[in-house]
């Protein structure tokens, strides 16, 4: 219990020198870089006009058939969820700066020390895959996922080796992978 305790207060005083560091945007350790690369924030799926007309077709029938069985609030949902999905989805991702150092990772604007990632995981399945995934203690987002973007993985995989421990048995969720073969 009072581990814990002590763990949280640690890493409270952690985020708070990280934030103070992006605030003032000022050089810090994470910025001695080992390996480093830049990579989009998520995939851009290239999706057709049958793709485009198929979501549509499906969009339409589900707010039909909520109209027709009276769930109107079913319909109302499907509908805004098209639109906040096409806002979303419209402009591309931007390009993120991943920076590997002697103390963390830094992916973007967020700063990830050793110390913070309990271990990690390199999915390479060329053309569909080919990521970093890093589970986080103490984060809103408890996996974090970079994608390599035409980094060696092999080098990658060597030196996070001397740093954290890999996760062996990972595997691709069921949701991603839908979310991947739909192109969502």
């Amino acid at each position: 219990m009072i581990s814990r305790i002590v763990s949280n207060l640690r890493n409270r005083k952690l985020k708070k020198i990280q934030n103070r560091e992006m605030e003032t945007n000022t050089e810090s350790s994470f910025e001695e870089e080992v390996i480093s690369w830049t990579a989009p924030e998520s995939v851009k799926y290239n999706r057709g006009m049958l793709w485009k007309v198929v979501v549509s077709l499906i969009s339409a029938g589900l707010v039909v058939f909520g109209f027709f069985y009276n769930a109107w609030t079913f319909s109302l949902a499907v509908i805004v969820f098209a639109i906040v999905y096409a806002i979303v989805n419209r402009k591309d991702p931007k390009e993120i700066k991943v920076i590997i150092s002697e103390i963390g990772i830094k992916a973007g604007y967020r700063k990830y020390p050793y110390s913070a990632i309990k271990d990690f995981c390199i999915v390479y399945n060329p053309p569909y895959a080919s990521e970093l995934h890093l589970r986080v203690l103490n984060d809103i987002a408890h996996e974090i996922i970079i994608h390599l973007w035409g980094q060696n993985p092999a080098q990658l995989r060597n030196y996070l080796l001397t740093h954290l421990k890999e996760k062996t048995d990972h595997r691709e969720s069921f949701s991603d992978a839908i979310l991947r073969l739909f192109k969502i």
